[in-house]
């Protein structure tokens, strides 16, 4: 009986043994510590967040840039700041006098920095005006952005202003509609050899051209569309190339507009004429207050802050980021809005007062400091620790009407957003439907690859984990794939499936 109890035991001890083995930090990342002999800086961390244990780490507090990790302190900051029913109105006001159904005067596009303010918005606000009575205006169509007055633009939204191949530099204002970017629809025509269809959604527009055509292909051929931008003097010129396949459906090609309020007085005077307003088609930009005397005609609700986590987790969508970075600068009453890096500075003082109380962190022991200058992680410049980002995970777990909408907008893996992909091997596999995370990924001026987000165990039980590879100037450009294999990998081993 004696032997019996005592094999019984050791048996437990054995698998007790092996359970904790995945905790034990000698063994933890060991691909990426092969990364680090190579050349790369890493940043990783894993806690338990029911009792704060740390499961794995390596070089913890090492601050690296994080990329469009950043949204996840970005995220944090506007829950605390405004719940997840923030919402932002959108208002249409008239200056003059209405005299049978016609408008002697000007009518005023008034944004607040809705980050989603798309199409179906301006659809609505649009027929609001014509039910007001408005049939005809004779004065401007005028697009106030004195909410976030004069934006001061990053690096890559200058080099954007005068020729642009991408979306993600689309420029920031507090009136600015459909994420600043513009949609070309190429439609295939009805025979093979022939011209496809080209055209701007929803309507034209007269500040902008499309030279270059698109050829239709055979029906088992590969699409391939070229679109690239260039500005001048207010006029946007996009240049088309490529071909499409016959019977394919219409291909949407989004690219940034060069000017983010001619765009949205453009795009709000078309809708207007689709609704039966007519207009002069006289666009202006002011940047004064609205008056006593402008009378409110339409507004329109943005959708709110739990549905906006979702843009900003699942695509990535800097944009987004950067008008929630913009407006958190208005809710201080700061004289520094339309400052990006203000925004920044309001970020790393909510991170700093959080890792004050960080259980993990020795604030006698901070190698480098806090840097954010921006809240979509878009220039490199930012810095951040993998225990960094961890204590904003602890403390949006701890948040209990917050958590579940931060958590719900996190990608889920190969299911949704940037992590449709990822953790694909077998030996990863057991993760899926148990991960959701935010990636970041720049490329220049080295190459960077962080992830960053929450998992389920098997007992019930929730870890959080940073993970933050950089490049080195004697060695910018890494191999993006490796580093994600890296990343995946590792993050399977930590936590494995028995967990």
């Amino acid at each position: 009986m004696k032997k019996n109890l005592l094999n019984k035991t050791i048996f437990i001890l054995i698998i007790l043994i092996s359970q904790n083995s995945a905790y034990a930090q000698d063994d933890s990342f060991p691909a990426l510590k092969k990364l680090e002999k190579e050349g790369n800086q890493v940043s990783a961390m894993a806690v338990r967040l029911s009792d704060g244990k740390i499961i794995a780490e390596l070089n913890s507090e090492k601050r690296l840039s994080p990329a469009s990790v950043t949204k996840l302190i970005l995220a944090s900051k506007a829950i605390d700041t405004w719940g997840i029913d923030k919402t932002f109105t959108t208002k249409v006001f008239m200056r003059g006098k209405l005299n049978k159904e016609i408008l002697n005067g000007d009518l005023i596009f008034y944004g607040v920095g809705d980050p989603s303010l798309t199409n179906e918005k301006l659809w609505f606000i649009s027929t609001d005006v014509a039910r007001y009575g408005i049939k005809k205006i004779t004065g401007k169509i005028i697009v106030n952005n004195s909410f976030y007055g004069k934006v001061t633009d990053d690096e890559n939204r200058i080099a954007g202003k005068t020729k642009s191949q991408n979306a993600y530099d689309s420029p920031l204002s507090s009136a600015a509609v459909n994420f600043s970017v513009l949609a070309l629809v190429i439609s295939p025509a009805q025979e093979e050899g022939h011209t496809a269809h080209i055209a701007l959604e929803p309507y034209a527009m007269s500040n902008v051209k499309i030279l270059g055509s698109v050829k239709t292909t055979k029906e088992s051929s590969n699409t391939q569309l070229s679109v690239s931008r260039t500005s001048k003097n207010g006029k946007d010129t996009y240049i088309v190339s490529g071909n499409i396949a016959l019977g394919s459906t219409p291909q949407r090609i989004y690219r940034s507009v060069s000017d983010p309020n001619l765009y949205a007085g453009e795009t709000f005077n078309a809708f207007l004429n689709s609704a039966g307003v007519e207009t002069s088609g006289m666009i202006d930009i002011d940047t004064s207050n609205i008056t006593k005397n402008d009378v409110l005609v339409s507004q329109i609700e943005s959708f709110p802050l739990d549905w906006q986590l979702r843009g900003l987790f699942q695509v990535s969508n800097n944009f987004i980021a950067d008008m929630l970075t913009l407006n958190l600068i208005n809710e201080t009453n700061s004289k520094n809005k339309g400052d990006l890096k203000a925004g920044g500075k309001i970020l790393e003082q909510y991170l700093k007062n959080i890792i004050q109380n960080s259980p993990w962190h020795d604030q006698k022991n901070q190698n480098s400091p806090i840097i954010i200058e921006s809240g979509s992680g878009l220039t490199p410049n930012n810095r951040l620790s993998a225990k960094d980002i961890i204590s904003v995970l602890d403390q949006m777990y701890f948040n209990g009407r917050g958590f579940p909408a931060y958590l719900a907008a996190l990608p889920v893996i190969g299911e949704e957003g940037t992590l449709k992909k990822r953790f694909a091997s077998s030996s990863e596999k057991h993760l899926q439907g148990r991960l959701r995370a935010k990636t970041g990924t720049l490329t220049e001026p080295v190459h960077v690859s962080a992830l960053g987000g929450y998992s389920r165990l098997r007992n019930g039980d929730w870890v959080s984990f940073a993970i933050i590879v950089n490049g080195m100037k004697s060695k910018p450009q890494i191999d993006l794939k490796n580093i994600r294999d890296a990343i995946d990998s590792d993050l399977a081993k930590v936590l494995p499936s028995e967990l």
